[in-house]
C-alpha cells in the first residue's frame, strides 16, 4: 500500500502548479515515503500535455481530466477514489514550501498522535503575514458561539493546538477516515467543505490539529473570487448541521447580515 497520496485539483493554476511540483519531489527526495501524486484538472482552459509530457516515466504522478469543472471538493473526492493509501494530503496549486521536510513533519503529526486524523499548518501569505483563515478556533466562548454559525474565530498561534478545522488548502487527513465519511459534501462546490468536513470529524469524536511550527506560502483565491461562493456554503452548511438548533434562526439572520455587507 502506498503510505502518502497527495492530491492536487487545477482550475486554471498552471503557472502555479508548475511551481509546486518540483517542490513536492524535493522535499520528499531523502524522506523513504513511498507516495504518489494525482493532478486532476477540473476543465479547466490550462493545457497540461507539456506538464504531463515532462513527467512522462515518473511513476509517482499521474494526471486525469474532467469534462466539467464539479468544484473542489467533488475534485478531491475524484482522486481520493484513485488511491490506496495511509494518508491523503489535499494541496493547492498555489503553495511554495519554503521549510525542508514539509510533508513529513505535517506526517509526523499523525503518526506521534493516535488520537489525531488531520492536520494543517500555518499557511502565510507571499508577504509573510499570517493568514486568519487558515484555521478555526476551538476554545473559548466566542470561538464556540461562532462554531455554532457554522464559522469560526482565528488566533495567531504560535504552538501546535486541536482546533475547529485546518484548510483545505494544506490537508492531511488518514485516508480510511476520509473515505468513511464520504470524502467532501459534493452538495459545496467551493469554500466551506473543509469547515463542514471537519465538523462531521468532530462529531466522530476525532482531533483536528493544527501546528503553526509548521509554515507553508499560500497566495489564494486565484482559482475564482471567495464571495462568490462563500455565503451559498456557509447558509447550506448552517441548514444541513444547525436546523435544529434553537437558535438556528438568529444565526440565519446574523449571517446574512455579515455577507450583505
Amino acid at each position: 500500500m502506498i503510505e502518502l497520496s497527495i492530491q492536487i485539483v487545477n482550475y486554471n493554476t498552471k503557472q502555479y502548479l508548475s511551481f509546486l511540483l518540483p517542490m513536492i519531489f524535493k522535499d520528499l527526495e531523502r524522506s523513504g515515503i513511498n507516495y504518489k501524486v494525482g493532478i486532476l484538472d477540473n476543465a479547466s482552459s490550462d493545457d497540461l500535455s507539456d506538464l504531463q509530457e515532462f513527467y512522462t516515466g515518473n511513476n509517482r504522478i499521474s494526471f486525469y481530466t474532467n469534462d466539467k469543472n464539479v468544484g473542489f471538493g467533488t475534485g478531491h473526492n475524484i482522486l481520493s477514489q484513485k488511491n490506496d493509501s495511509l494518508y491523503t494530503l489535499l494541496l493547492n496549486p498555489d503553495l511554495q514550501f519554503i521549510e525542508p521536510s514539509t510533508i513529513v513533519r505535517l506526517l509526523d503529526n499523525l503518526k506521534d498522535n493516535s488520537g489525531v486524523v488531520a492536520v494543517g499548518p500555518k499557511l502565510i501569505t507571499y508577504k509573510g503575514k499570517s493568514q486568519w483563515w487558515d484555521h478555526g478556533e476551538l476554545e473559548g466562548l466566542i470561538a464556540s458561539w461562532l462554531d455554532g454559525l457554522g464559522l469560526s474565530s482565528w488566533k495567531d498561534r504560535t504552538k501546535a493546538v486541536s482546533v475547529a478545522w485546518v484548510s483545505g488548502a494544506v490537508f492531511l487527513i488518514k485516508t480510511k477516515l476520509f473515505k468513511d465519511l464520504g470524502g467532501f459534501d459534493e452538495n459545496i462546490f467551493l469554500y466551506g467543505e473543509d469547515v463542514e468536513l471537519c465538523y462531521r470529524i468532530r462529531q466522530h469524536g476525532r482531533t483536528i490539529f493544527y501546528d503553526p511550527s509548521i509554515k507553508v506560502k499560500h497566495k489564494g483565491q486565484v482559482g475564482s473570487r471567495r464571495s462568490k461562493y462563500v455565503w451559498k456554503s456557509q447558509e447550506y452548511i448552517l441548514d444541513k448541521h444547525y436546523k435544529h438548533n434553537k437558535f438556528y434562526s438568529l444565526f440565519k439572520a446574523i449571517l446574512k447580515l455579515i455577507n450583505s455587507k
